[in-house]
């Protein structure tokens, strides 16, 4: 709902404001004027009354006064002026100037063509002398609105008083619309500076004022739909109704997305009742709306009632077919509603530029009249020979009572626009279904009609009302059933119920080759690469079709690195690219479906340039045809191409769109991945503060269906624990990665074998990091992939640091930070840098030491990893306490900064509390501790106390004291 009229219609108008208090303050030697223009609604008449109230305030008497639109008829002669000067002296004196002017006695013009006699010229300047002598002295702020309705007599005499002020600080403002000031009063108004303010729409902080609390996209089709115009965002936010007597009806809170997507495209229909928009049955247009289309001449607004019905743009003969008017009339009365900035020439045709007027006649109009004119627009567009498809966006209007033959003909366009307008598509569907009556001979028409909506439901994401609309047909002919499932088995996938989609489409015979890639692609991820290619193989047997290729190249190249054929999946994947780029408009969007896979891949063989491109493309042509179904896992993949080298931001801000519309699509096969890959980017970014409740909200939703993919979010979780400062025994981790018979499960095996060299490295366990070394090794020799073998120098390094080989380590970690650099792992070679810098500062070596840190930090700076960054910035001096360590062992480079001591001979300091006792006697702050070392501030808390007691001091002032004989004995 919009906030308060009163207090917040102002926002973003602090400027203008300003510029109008400004005027009280002058106008002592020649008049302060004042000119608001701008359109119906825009916040002239609201600025006003703030600067009446601020003039009142001050002390001084205010005058103001709104002329009145009066249709046809002509305005009371000097009305405007009457109205505000009213409780002034000068009241006589225009009353008698008004009846002069009825009785046809002179009102004298001096400008133009009068209504008086002879005399005019000079009576009006004795008019003006007689009208100035009675305002001498102390003359009111005069504050006029909609003077493009004022009298011409009132003006007449303004324009003199402005040009000649009476005695006295004279203030005068005027509101009027855009182009509604006489061009002779804007000449006087000129000379006598005026400040100009033309009122513009309101920018998005300010509509993000006025409706607190709205999402980011929803503001965005508030901007659009309402042109930045305050009265039209109320309509929009403040649902209304008619007169009615008991209960008031139960309103919308706000007009569903898809139907404020609509109007901001500019078309009006979407506001009227419709069976694709049920919602809006109860709109209706507000008091304020109906005044402002209450001030067009009624032809003019029956030609806007009648571009409603054509739609967003449309052609003036269109116009004049449905309006039952000549085509002159009818291009004169678009020429003025171009005029009032409702539309706008386009080619030969018109558009709306600002539809929600036009959406509110169009919603007054009854039933019957919107019937009436889309069967007239219809047919119109039959004579013209217009395209089918344009045909059809006025008869789905023209539904009810219609005939079989029409409604066929309206399935068959709605199978022609399926692809690239899905929501159309399912609007015409829903009209033809609502339309058929229930009979015998119109059976297998609502059948093609039902399969088609279930489609176009599952393209836009609408997976609850595909299902619903399409599970009646699977229990149907087996014709029916078998064209029916594979839409349902799509969104029961995107759902994570795999089962369903076997049960569903794993039938005798094989089925239609679309159901055995979704089959195929299900094998894929659940590591039954055989069983999957037999699949693919199968299907293109079926179908040999430029889509169906597409998307087998894609499974083919994601079955092959499941199996270690690199070389195999990269021609795969190239004969996949080669394909998707040669195809023309419509088939790059039937092949959106299979880009999520062609992403994978692409992330999987190290092609981040070209694959980033390509998904970026994917993205836009997605969300600019509705495709909402397939947006969620575009969004991960590109989260997960900008984990690889930055910025972190970016990656962080795809991760959290691609979950926010997984939940809204209830997409759990997308949920979880996308929650895993947000929660690297988080702790990367922001350490354990902000891993924490990250992990907590991944912990928190259902794992993945498949095998490959709970394998991703297991590997995060584990890597994220081990930021947190919490890392799961070796036993844990190793179940939880399932990496220890060698089998295929994590699309990147060398990086889980590295992890788990990690965990075992810091229990000291030898044998088990070398196993998972040699484990790694033959990931990367079956991978074949540059920065799977820099992995696995990585793992080496662990294991010659526990050996305590401290050159060969700090080598071969370096090469690793070097391999993975140039693979375009930004982060991670930043983290291995972290290692080389952990081993040299254990071996003594500062320079080392300083090298690698410094190396460490522009990686970390460039991908915008400032929790690394932090980690990478620790002095020599922390670094060091691992030196005089004695019997370390080596953590987790995700877990511990560099130079984690362990404990001295003294007092039994563990080797976290010596480290952050150190820290301590640096000056650090715990929550600088706390960032530093990855730890929560409590824990750092609960570690310093320990500290404080086993040194028998009382608080960090001693710390420093305390901490030297326990470092030299």
């Amino acid at each position: 709902m919009l906030t308060s009229r009163d207090d917040d219609v102002l926002a973003g108008r602090d400027h203008e404001l300003g510029l109008l208090t400004g005027l009280l303050t002058t106008g002592h030697r020649r008049p302060a004027v004042g000119v608001l223009e701008g359109p119906p609604g825009i916040g002239k008449s609201r600025l006003l009354a703030e600067l009446r109230r601020t003039a009142a305030g001050s002390g001084r008497p205010v005058a103001p006064a709104r002329a009145r639109a009066t249709g046809d008829g002509r305005p009371v002669p000097y009305g405007l002026l009457l109205d505000a000067l009213w409780d002034t002296g000068a009241r006589s004196l225009l009353e008698a100037f008004a009846d002069q002017a009825e009785a046809g006695t002179g009102t004298g013009t001096g400008k133009g063509t009068g209504t008086g006699n002879a005399d005019g010229p000079e009576h009006g300047h004795r008019q003006h002398r007689k009208l100035r002598e009675a305002l001498a002295g102390a003359p009111p702020v005069l504050l006029l609105d909609d003077v493009q309705w004022a009298d011409r007599e009132s003006l007449l005499l303004l324009d003199r008083l402005v040009a000649s002020p009476p005695t006295g600080r004279f203030t005068v403002v005027l509101a009027c619309r855009s182009g509604g000031c006489p061009p002779w009063l804007t000449r006087t108004l000129a000379d006598a500076d005026a400040e100009w303010i033309e009122l513009a729409p309101l920018g998005p902080a300010a509509i993000a004022r006025l409706v607190p609390g709205a999402a980011p996209e929803r503001l965005r089709l508030l901007a659009r739909a309402s042109g930045g115009n305050p009265r039209y965002l109320r309509a929009l936010t403040e649902p209304s109704a008619g007169p009615c007597t008991g209960p008031p009806p139960e309103l919308p809170t706000e007009l569903p997305t898809d139907l404020l997507a609509g109007l901001a495209a500019g078309d009006p229909r979407v506001l009227g009742p419709q069976p694709a928009a049920p919602a809006t049955a109860d709109w209706q247009p507000g008091p304020e709306l109906r005044g402002e289309l209450a001030t067009l001449a009624e032809r003019t607004r029956t030609v806007l009632r009648a571009a409603a019905v054509a739609g967003p743009e449309f052609d003036p003969a269109l116009v004049a077919a449905v309006a039952e008017l000549p085509i002159g009339a009818v291009a004169g009365a678009l020429d003025e509603l171009a005029g009032h900035g409702l539309l706008a020439p386009a080619g030969g045709r018109h558009r709306f530029t600002r539809p929600l007027p036009a959406a509110a006649l169009y919603r007054l109009a009854g039933s019957a009249w919107r019937a009436g004119a889309h069967r007239r627009a219809a047919d119109h567009l039959d004579r013209c020979g217009a395209p089918l498809a344009e045909w059809a966006g006025q008869a789905a209007y023209a539904t009810p009572g219609a005939d079989r033959g029409l409604l066929a003909r309206l399935t068959a366009a709605a199978g022609t626009v399926l692809d690239p307008e899905p929501v159309t598509s399912a609007r015409w569907l829903r009209a033809v279904l609502a339309a058929l009556p229930e009979r015998a001979d119109c059976a297998e028409l609502r059948t093609e009609a039902t399969l088609l909506l279930g489609r176009a439901l599952t393209l836009t994401g609408r997976l609850d009302e595909a299902t619903a609309a399409l599970g009646p047909l699977l229990s149907g002919p087996a014709p029916d059933r078998e064209r029916a499932a594979g839409p349902v088995a799509l969104a029961e996938r995107l759902r994570g119920r795999t089962d369903r989609v076997y049960g569903l489409l794993d039938r005798d015979g094989g089925g239609r080759a679309r159901d055995q890639l979704q089959l195929a692609r299900l094998d894929v991820m659940n590591g039954r690469t055989e069983r999957s290619l037999h699949r693919i193989e199968a299907a293109v047997r079926r179908d040999d079709s430029a889509g169906t290729r597409l998307t087998a190249h894609g499974l083919t190249s994601l079955a092959a690195i499941g199996q270690g054929a690199v070389p195999a999946a990269r021609r795969a994947l190239d004969a996949a690219e080669r394909l998707a780029d040669s195809l023309d408009a419509r088939g790059q969007l039937r092949a959106l479906a299979a880009l999520p896979e062609l992403g994978w891949a692409g992330v999987l063989l190290e092609r981040r340039q070209r694959t980033a491109e390509r998904i970026e493309r994917g993205i836009a042509l997605a969300e600019r045809h509705q495709h909402h179904y397939v947006i969620p896992q575009l969004h991960a993949v590109r989260a997960a191409l900008l984990l690889m080298s930055g910025p972190l931001d970016a990656a962080r801000a795809a991760a959290d769109r691609a979950l926010e519309l997984a939940r809204e699509l209830g997409a759990t096969e997308t949920l979880a991945i996308a929650a895993a890959l947000r929660l690297r980017a988080l702790a990367w970014q922001g350490g354990p503060a902000a891993a924490g409740p990250a992990l907590e909200l991944l912990l928190g939703l259902p794992e993945p269906p498949t095998a490959v993919w709970r394998a991703v979010v297991r590997h995060a979780a584990v890597e994220a624990s081990v930021v947190c400062g919490q890392p799961p025994s070796a036993a844990e981790a190793a179940r939880l990665l399932n990496l220890g018979d060698g089998r295929w499960r994590d699309p990147m095996p060398a990086h889980g074998h590295d992890l788990m060299a990690a965990v075992h490295a810091a229990e000291g366990n030898t044998a088990l990091v070398a196993r998972h070394v040699e484990l790694a090794g033959r990931a990367a020799r079956s991978a074949g992939l540059p920065a799977a073998g820099a992995v696995v120098s990585l793992a080496s390094a662990r294991l010659l640091r526990v050996r305590g080989e401290q050159d060969r380590a700090t080598a071969l970690a370096r090469r690793a930070a070097d391999g993975l650099a140039a693979s375009g792992f930004v982060v991670r070679a930043g983290m291995a840098q972290l290692v080389a810098a952990e081993i040299a500062a254990e071996h003594g070596d500062r320079s080392g030491y300083e090298g690698a840190t410094d190396a460490a930090r522009r990686l970390f700076g460039r991908a915008g990893a400032h929790a690394l960054l932090a980690r990478a910035e620790l002095p020599w001096r922390a670094g060091r306490c691992a030196a005089e360590a004695s019997g370390a062992r080596t953590v987790p480079d995700a877990a511990v900064p560099p130079g984690r001591p362990a404990p001295p001979e003294g007092p039994s300091l563990s080797a976290r509390e010596h480290e952050i006792a150190d820290l301590t006697a640096q000056g650090l702050t715990n929550q600088a501790i706390a960032a530093r070392l990855f730890l929560s501030v409590r824990t750092v808390e609960s570690h310093l106390t320990s500290v404080y007691r086993k040194l028998g001091i009382s608080g960090r002032a001693a710390v420093a004291r305390a901490l030297d004989p326990v470092r030299h004995g």
